[in-house]
């Protein structure tokens, strides 16, 4: 899967909960949700009108075959006027709609897009991307230009530039929303594990830099370090260890917002 060259969980968990040291911080959250907020449905949420999005020239079916990446995306950077113009929750919605963030090699921010680094700059983003996220709600029943519309909202949310700029408050809303999001999908796919690995895996990732950015140590531990840079490493080898790996994060975030005893 082309999930798996994001960022992951390494597998070398020894920690027990019951084990825990007394000096080890926690983030009070508070469990709070505006259920009157929701997108109503997936029209609604995939809804462009009103938002001004710049219109690039279409390709044509021979030259979505045969050019390379990197000149299609020289034809889809935006003029600068244009783009300063821009709302943010327009820039996300550009990315969404714009067609080679659908077909490049992975699921990372395609920094090459002058909208992905306008977007990653703006102080605002991880507070409108958050607000995104509170008004919508996975479903099974849902693909297309829906599913897609999720699966980036959970790329770009779970993004350390993002999840850094938020405030400790919007922090809470994001765990509590994420955790939320988990179980309902559970429930939708219960009988369905490539279901759970798409629609969880994001999770995992944002909460993990969510602990990474506050040094949470039992979570932490876990991990490895980059020689160059000592940052943390998520990265095991196969996705059947990512996944029995990253269910972990779950009790590991759990026990970060002081949400077990």
């Amino acid at each position: 899967m082309l999930l798996i060259a994001l960022c992951i969980v390494s597998c070398h968990n020894n920690y027990n909960p019951d084990e825990i040291d007394d000096d080890i911080s926690y983030l009070n959250c508070e469990q709070v949700y505006d259920n009157g907020n929701y997108f109503a449905n997936c029209e609604e949420m995939i809804d462009t009108v009103g938002l001004k999005l710049y219109h690039f020239v279409h390709f044509t079916d021979e030259e979505w075959r045969s050019l390379p990446n990197n000149i299609k995306l020289e034809r889809r950077q935006i003029p600068e006027d244009f783009l300063r113009g821009m709302t943010t929750k327009e820039l996300f919605y550009q990315i969404v709609y714009t067609d080679v963030s659908k077909n490049l090699n992975n699921f990372l921010p395609e920094k090459r897009l002058n909208m992905v680094n306008e977007l990653l700059n703006r102080p605002d983003a991880g507070h409108v991307l958050l607000e995104l996220l509170q008004m919508a709600v996975p479903s099974i029943e849902e693909g297309g230009n829906c599913f897609w519309w999720r699966l980036c909202l959970q790329i770009y949310v779970a993004a350390p530039e993002f999840i850094n700029c938020m405030t400790d408050e919007e922090i809470c809303t994001y765990i509590h929303h994420q955790l939320r999001w988990y179980e309902i999908t559970l429930n939708l796919c219960k009988k369905d594990d490539e279901c759970i690995c798409g629609d969880t895996f994001l999770i995992f990732i944002g909460l993990g830099h969510v602990m990474i950015r506050y040094e949470y140590d039992p979570f932490t531990q876990t991990l490895k370090r980059d020689k160059n840079t000592n940052e943390f490493i998520w990265r095991p080898p196969t996705l059947e260890q990512a996944l029995r790996c990253d269910f972990q994060v779950i009790n590991y975030v759990e026990q970060f917002i002081n949400k077990k005893p």
